[in-house]
């Protein structure tokens, strides 16, 4: 008898052990954010959801910006119920509008003198290629442009801040691409590409936004950071086959549930990254650690250039100068 009991010992360590080192780090910080307002977008599931959560946790006024907003109400129902006289706001936001990115900042502004962080968390995988009413391919607005122009319509409002902080969610997808996959999938908007190079691609092209801005704001109180937070089991894979269908995904489960990260802790690292007292700016954050990103994500030269690119294909639809 002892020797089972040994055994189902031994594994449940085992298997503990799998689960703690594929968790990835937690955020250990005890900042709070009383009264300090946090914009998250696609808070309404996800990695979104469960952040917003740690952060009502802590007293911050959130934003959740919200494409889906019947779920994102849910959402602020869950904050208020765990948390009763949160500060919570609900508000529509679509990343694959310009349009809608620009009313959103307007009412933003309107409602709120100062925003402390902002946290471009939507983001959208293996999508099926099409335009945004902007003429842009989806993947490439929602994970780039979009938080591109979200982020300069908002710059003034966290400069009003004494500190403020912008965290763009990358991935470790940005490895797979290089230099032509990166030109191609910007240039040509209409080109095929695979699902897989178009996310890769979008996810580099942050890490390449989050290192020339913050070289431009490198005299602001803004501090702009990039993080990776990991294989998380979140409804991103909705259109990926592999997952999307739940026969497959049963067969799966078992090993996911063992090696992949849920919500919760999927959100640490930007959780870290709003928390932390280090003030370093323009870094990549991987399970709540300074990290390196590919070599071709840390050139300065690239992406500065890329910083350029990107205001050349967005000319007419906003302007930088008065922002940086």
């Amino acid at each position: 008898m002892w020797k089972y009991i040994g055994g189902a010992v031994v594994t449940g360590g085992i298997i503990y052990g799998v689960m703690r080192y594929f968790g990835g780090g937690i955020c250990n910080c005890s900042t709070r954010l009383d009264g300090l307002v946090i914009i998250i977008t696609g808070a309404n599931s996800g990695i979104g959801k469960a952040l917003s959560l740690e952060l009502a946790r802590r007293g911050a006024t959130l934003v959740l910006a919200c494409r889906d907003t019947r779920k994102g109400l849910d959402v602020k129902c869950e904050i208020l119920a765990a948390y009763p006289g949160s500060q919570v706001h609900l508000k529509y936001l679509d990343l694959a509008s310009f349009a809608s990115i620009f009313q959103f900042s307007e009412v933003i502004k309107c409602e709120f003198d100062e925003i402390y962080a902002l946290v471009n968390n939507a983001g959208i995988f293996y999508h099926p290629q099409e335009l945004t009413e902007d003429g842009f391919e989806i993947t490439f607005q929602t994970n780039y442009l979009g938080p591109f122009v979200l982020t300069h319509y908002l710059l003034n409002s966290l400069k009003s801040s004494d500190h403020a902080r912008i965290v763009n969610l990358s991935s470790e997808a940005h490895r797979m691409v290089n230099v032509y996959d990166l030109k191609a999938v910007t240039t040509c908007q209409n080109e095929f590409r695979s699902h897989i190079v178009a996310y890769s691609v979008s996810k580099l092209a942050l890490i390449l936004f989050t290192r020339a801005l913050s070289k431009k704001l490198s005299k602001s109180n803004i501090i702009v950071n990039a993080v990776n937070p990991g294989n998380v089991d979140t409804n991103i894979y909705r259109h990926f086959p592999w997952l999307s269908n739940p026969w497959l995904y049963a067969l799966q489960w078992p090993i996911r549930r063992l090696v992949v990260k849920n919500p919760g802790q999927g959100a640490q690292t930007a959780l870290h990254t709003l928390l932390t007292s280090n003030r370093s700016t323009g870094q990549y954050y991987t399970n709540c650690k300074l990290s390196l990103p590919s070599p071709l994500a840390s050139n300065e030269e690239i992406a500065n250039e890329y910083y350029a690119t990107t205001l050349e294909i967005l000319a007419g639809i906003f302007s930088t100068e008065s922002d940086c």
